[in-house]
Formats: structure tokens, C-alpha cells, sequence
């Protein structure tokens, strides 16, 4: 089966157990979690041989990907529980609006071994600066690195 190159949006159904509320995981290799500062640089991740599915746990963000040439963004919040599938060659990031770092955890499917690229951010593309500055709300406050 071909990987599909959309981002996906999944509800994320739950069920009462007592004073717990239990979310049912997504099929993965490996999770992560992990935290996210409040925006202070425009950057991109694009992972070549794995499928990202995210869900915020604490705190909320915007999450930006780049899917035909535009920037989109899908607002992930603590109380509206959503798991996002970013399958691999498509470039993300996030902004943080908040005063507390986010908490995310990532599902990860892995295609192939891992590769260290695929760690290292990239910055914002000049192309790009000002469509992720209209996303982000304030220019001034990003770090164009």
C-alpha cells in the first residue's frame, strides 16, 4: 500500500473509567513526548521515512504544514483532543501562543531506519517569511535564523 502524501486529522474518541478519562493510542513503532516553548523561531521539520501522528496533551498550538506550496495551519488544544497524521516529505512546525511550553505526543510510524536530518530544523524558507508572519500574528517577535 502507497503512503499517502495528505495530512490527516483524526478524532480522538475516549471513554470514562472511573475519575480517568481513557483514550484509545494509535498503532506505532515508537512515542514520544515532547515539549514545546512559546514561538521564538520560524522553523520547519521534514522527516523523510516517517509518518508523524500528534496529539497535544497539555496546552494548545498551531501546527503549520507545507502542502502544495502553502502554509497550513491545524489548531491542536489540551480540550479538543485531535490526532494529526503527517506522513513523510511534508515539511512542519509550530507556534506555541501560549505562556507555558505545549505538551505533544507522537505516535511514530517508522518506514525505513530513522535519519538524523530528519531531526534538524530548518529555518522558514524567505519564500514563506511573511505567510508563516501572517500565521504567527507578530513579526517582530520571530527569529528569522
Amino acid at each position: 500500500m502507497a503512503l499517502s502524501r495528505s495530512v490527516e486529522i483524526l478524532p480522538s474518541p475516549g471513554a470514562s473509567a472511573g475519575l480517568a478519562f481513557l483514550r484509545e493510542p494509535l498503532c506505532s513503532d515508537e512515542t514520544q513526548i515532547a515539549e514545546v516553548a512559546t514561538c521564538s523561531r520560524a522553523e520547519l521539520f521534514c522527516h523523510r521515512h516517517q509518518t508523524d501522528q500528534l496529539m497535544v496533551l497539555r496546552g494548545g498550538l498551531d501546527l503549520i504544514v507545507l502542502q502544495n506550496r502553502r502554509l497550513r495551519r491545524i489548531t491542536l488544544r489540551e480540550d479538543e483532543p485531535t490526532w494529526v497524521r503527517i506522513p513523510p516529505g511534508v515539511p512542519h512546525g509550530a507556534i506555541n501562543r501560549g505562556s507555558a511550553p505545549a505538551i505533544v505526543v507522537n505516535a511514530v510510524l517508522r518506514h525505513r531506519p530513522s535519519d538524523q536530518r530528519d531531526y534538524q530544523s530548518r529555518p522558514v524558507p524567505a519564500a514563506l517569511a511573511a505567510a508563516w508572519a501572517q500565521l504567527h500574528g507578530d513579526l517582530e517577535e520571530l527569529d528569522w535564523v
